[in-house]
């Protein structure tokens, strides 16, 4: 009775110290897209600057120039500058949610994630697939701009939609320990096979590579 209570106090402060790391490990991940994203933020605003920058010179004195040239020059600068505001929102409620991650049902199993990003695309809701990026930071680049398509201007978005929406999972995937392979058919005529890396922390399942 008191080796099976004494056993039970190890499996307890092991899963205890498993979680603390865990948990440690998303803060670093947490810490790591902040600063990638708060780098990204900084060149839109720099950009957005130099357009507001143009914008004035537009709207300057320019001998020969006619009214209808300027005025044309004048709706195609302050297009740019609604398309570059408008990312800079984005950004910024994107930087906003870091801290707020959540995991789903759906991520109990690696086909269960990818199938939900097929889903997204079809329904055009992005709201989730921010959350299935590996938390600890470790996934590739490829794989953030699916996560954080949420963030991106419509025509990417466009873009993500026709990739995946018609997307399916090809044969069983391939499990080793913590990690998992995924073969699956996309693009618009679901004719391009790639190897999607997934990873497993606390019992959900992450996207790791694509």
């Amino acid at each position: 009775m008191e080796q099976e209570k004494a056993q039970i106090e190890l499996e307890q402060k092991a899963l205890e110290e498993k979680k603390r790391i865990h948990l440690e490990k998303i803060e670093v991940g947490k810490s790591k897209l902040k600063m990638d994203l708060t780098k990204e933020l900084d060149r839109l605003n720099k950009l957005l600057e130099e357009e507001n920058s143009k914008l004035t010179e537009i709207n300057s004195f320019q001998f020969g120039r006619s009214s209808s040239e300027k005025e044309n020059q004048l709706n195609e600068q302050n297009k740019k500058i609604r398309y570059i505001t408008d990312y800079i929102s984005k950004f910024e409620k994107g930087i906003s949610l870091i801290n707020l991650r959540e995991s789903f049902d759906f991520q109990n199993t690696p086909e269960g994630v990818i199938n939900h990003v097929f889903q997204s695309a079809k329904n055009r809701d992005f709201s989730k697939l921010r959350n299935l990026c590996d938390p600890y930071g470790e996934n590739d680049i490829d794989t953030r701009g699916i996560c954080l398509i949420e963030m991106q201007p419509t025509e990417m978005q466009n873009q993500f939609v026709e990739s995946f929406e018609n997307g399916r999972i090809m044969g069983n995937p391939k499990i080793e320990n913590e990690t998992a392979e995924i073969e699956i058919a996309f693009g618009p005529s679901s004719d391009r096979l790639e190897k999607i890396k997934m990873v497993k922390r606390m019992e959900k399942s992450y996207i790791l590579s694509f």
